[in-house]
């Protein structure tokens, strides 16, 4: 699962102000290209098959993480509180799943023990 921040135009309900013509050009050709960075105040762990991809992972996407987990150190993430789970390109189903397992627990919003 590749994660990434965007934003969608949301547009009021209701009737268009004059020259909303000339303006819908300019602005669809804003939208395509806007991106929107990810919150510096958020915390992240990356799940990554190695800490090289993760890392790599992590700059491509633009975050600076709090931990990257990896099969070899999956206990990484013990202690933590963070506000997101990103996975890296790589892994096999098993190893997400035993990564998420360890993990899941340092969501904020998780019920796991």
């Amino acid at each position: 699962m590749a994660i990434s921040n965007k934003v969608d135009v949301v547009i009021a309900e209701g009737e268009p102000a004059r020259g909303w013509e000339r303006l819908a050009g300019v602005l669809n050709e804003v939208a395509a290209t806007l991106y929107v960075a990810p919150d510096p105040d958020r915390r992240f762990i990356v799940l990554a098959p190695s800490k090289r991809a993760g890392t790599e992972h992590a700059a491509a996407v633009g975050i600076d993480p709090v931990a990257i987990v990896t099969p070899r150190s999956m206990h990484g993430a013990r202690g933590l509180v963070v506000d997101e789970i990103i996975e890296a390109p790589g892994l096999s189903t098993e190893e997400r799943a035993e990564l998420m397992a360890e993990t899941s627990p340092a969501l904020v919003t998780s019920s796991a023990d």
